[in-house]
C-alpha cells in the first residue's frame, strides 16, 4: 500500500504514488491516483490523522484564508506581482507528536483546486528531504481541475514535531502558475500492538465488511460491517471501487469513487451511524459490472484523529439486466479551459445514440467551481434548460448529479452552454466535464 515509483523532475528525484488503494481519512475518503485496479489487503489497519491547521505560520498573510502556491515568475509580474496571493511562500507546517519507530507507513493526503489552467509541475518537498510530484490530471493541458492525491512518504522524511512542507509549481503554458491547497493531512499507519491502541483497548480489533444482494431486489446491494467491538464505533463510511462518473477528477472512471470537501466525505456510498452498521447501496443508475470492491472506514467514539480502514472486499457485482441497460455518456469536445467570464460563452455537447422515448431515467453529473455568474441568471444550460450546478460565488467545489427529464434530451448532440459576465474569475467546469448516466430500454 505504501509503495512508490520514481521519476525525474529537472534535477530532483520526485517520488509519487503508485497506489490504487486509497485510504479514508478524518471523516471522509482520501483520493485516488491514476492506477487501473483496486488492491486488496489481507487485514485492516489503524491510521492516525494529523490535519494541517491554519495559523501555525506566524505572520503569513493568507489571502482570503486559503493556502495558495505560486510559480516563481509571479512575484515580478507587472500586473499581479503585488497582489496579496503572491505574498504567500507555499510553506506549510503540520505538527505531529509520534514515535516514528512505531509506524508501518506514512502518506500525505491533499484537497486541491488544480490551479490556473496551464500551471505545471505541481510538487512538494518534505523537511528539505524528500521531493515529491503531485500527479498531473490535466491542469498543464489547460483544463480546469480539482484533485485529491494520496502521496506516500518515507518515514525518514518526517520529524516528531513540526513538519515543513514546501509546495511549488511552474507557470507552464498559463498566464500565472497558481494552485490552492484547501486541506492537507499526514496519515500515519500504526504498527500492530502500538501502545496507543493497547491503551485505548483497541488491540486487538477486527472488522469485516460483508456484501449481499437484497432479497427481492437485485439492484440493492446490502453493505454491513461486522466488528469485534461495535460499542466503540461512532460511524462507518462505505466506499466502492466500480465503473462510474469520475467525480474526483483523477481521470479514471473505474476506480475508488468519492472525495473530501472540507475534510468531509462527498460522493461516497454512504455513512452509517447506528448499529447494526448497514447501508443499502442503490445501483439502479450504474452500469452492470463484475468484481465491484468495497471497504469501510471506522470512526471511534471519543477518538477524533484515529480511524480503522477495513480490508477491501471483492466479489460483489452489479448484475446484468435483461430489459434495460445503464450507460455513461461523456463529452468529447470539452473546452480547454471550460470557464466563462466577461460574457464569453463556452459550450460542449454529449452525443446520445438512443431515442429519448427509450430512456427510463437520466442523470447529469458535473463538478464545478463556484466562481459566480455575475448578473447572468441562467448561467448553465442543457438544451436550453437552466440547471443550477454552480450557485453562489464562494469559490468552492460543487458536485451535482441531478435527475433529467428524458423529454429534455435528444438523439444526437445535446448542447451544454456556460455563461458568466464576471470581469475576472467566473464559473469553472472541472475535468472530466459534464456526463449523462442513462438508463434505457434495450428494445423500442
Amino acid at each position: 500500500m505504501f509503495g512508490r515509483t520514481v521519476q525525474r523532475h529537472f534535477d530532483l528525484r520526485l517520488r509519487h504514488s503508485g497506489l490504487a488503494f486509497a485510504l479514508w481519512v478524518g471523516v471522509g475518503v482520501c483520493a485516488q491516483l491514476n492506477v487501473p485496479a483496486a488492491e486488496n489487503e489481507s487485514a485492516g489497519k489503524f491510521l492516525r490523522l494529523y490535519w494541517y491547521e491554519r495559523g501555525l505560520e506566524h505572520g503569513n498573510p493568507y489571502f482570503d484564508g486559503r493556502f495558495r502556491v505560486n510559480s516563481p515568475e509571479a512575484v515580478i509580474h507587472p500586473s499581479y506581482g503585488q497582489r496579496r496571493e503572491v505574498r504567500e511562500s507555499g510553506m506549510m507546517r503540520i505538527l505531529i507528536e509520534e514515535d516514528l519507530r512505531r509506524l508501518s507507513g506514512v502518506e500525505l493526503y491533499l484537497e486541491l483546486w488544480g490551479g490556473h489552467p496551464g500551471t505545471s509541475q505541481k510538487r512538494l518537498i518534505v523537511n528539505g528531504r524528500g521531493h515529491y510530484a503531485i500527479p498531473e490530471v490535466g491542469t498543464a493541458d489547460k483544463h480546469c481541475t480539482h484533485q485529491y492525491p494520496t502521496i506516500p512518504l518515507a518515514v525518514t522524511d518526517l520529524v516528531n514535531g513540526y513538519n515543513a512542507i514546501q509546495f511549488a509549481c511552474d507557470q507552464g503554458s498559463g498566464f500565472w502558475g497558481h494552485f490552492i491547497v484547501d486541506n492537507a493531512c499526514l496519515r500515519l499507519a500504526l504498527t500492530n500492538g502500538h501502545p496507543h491502541l493497547v491503551k485505548e483497548g483497541l488491540a486487538p480489533f477486527k472488522a469485516e465488511l460483508k456484501t449481499t444482494l437484497s432479497p427481492g431486489d437485485r439492484e440493492l446491494i446490502v453493505l454491513e460491517l461486522e466488528s469485534s467491538d461495535p460499542t466503540r464505533i461512532a460511524a462507518v463510511d462505505f466506499e466502492g471501487f466500480y465503473s462510474g462518473y469520475d467525480e474526483n477528477g483523477n481521470t479514471l472512471t473505474h476506480d475508488w469513487h468519492g472525495f473530501t470537501k472540507d475534510r468531509k466525505p462527498s460522493a461516497i456510498l454512504g455513512t452509517a451511524t447506528e448499529p447494526p452498521f448497514r447501508l443499502n447501496w442503490d445501483v439502479r443508475m450504474l452500469p452492470a459490472q463484475k468484481e465491484v470492491t468495497v471497504r469501510a472506514t471506522i470512526h471511534f467514539k471519543g477518538l477524533t484523529n484515529l480511524v480503522y480502514l477495513s480490508r477491501a472486499t471483492s466479489g460483489c457485482e452489479i448484475p446484468d439486466r435483461t430489459r434495460t441497460t445503464v450507460a455513461l455518456y461523456s463529452t468529447a469536445d470539452l473546452p480547454q479551459p471550460f470557464w466563462s467570464r466577461a460574457n464569453r460563452a463556452r459550450e460542449c455537447s454529449i452525443h446520445l445514440d438512443i431515442a429519448p422515448e427509450r430512456i427510463e431515467a437520466a442523470e447529469l453529473h458535473v463538478v464545478a467551481w463556484t466562481g459566480g455568474p455575475g448578473d447572468v441568471r441562467d448561467y448553465f444550460k442543457l438544451n436550453g434548460r437552466h440547471l443550477g450546478v454552480a450557485d453562489g460565488a464562494a469559490h468552492r467545489v460543487a458536485y451535482s448529479h441531478r435527475e433529467i427529464d428524458p423529454k429534455l434530451l435528444q438523439k444526437g448532440a445535446n448542447k451544454l452552454v456556460l455563461l458568466s459576465d464576471t470581469e475576472h474569475h467566473g464559473i469553472e467546469i472541472f475535468r472530466p466535464g459534464p456526463a449523462l448516466m442513462v438508463r434505457y430500454r434495450n428494445s423500442p
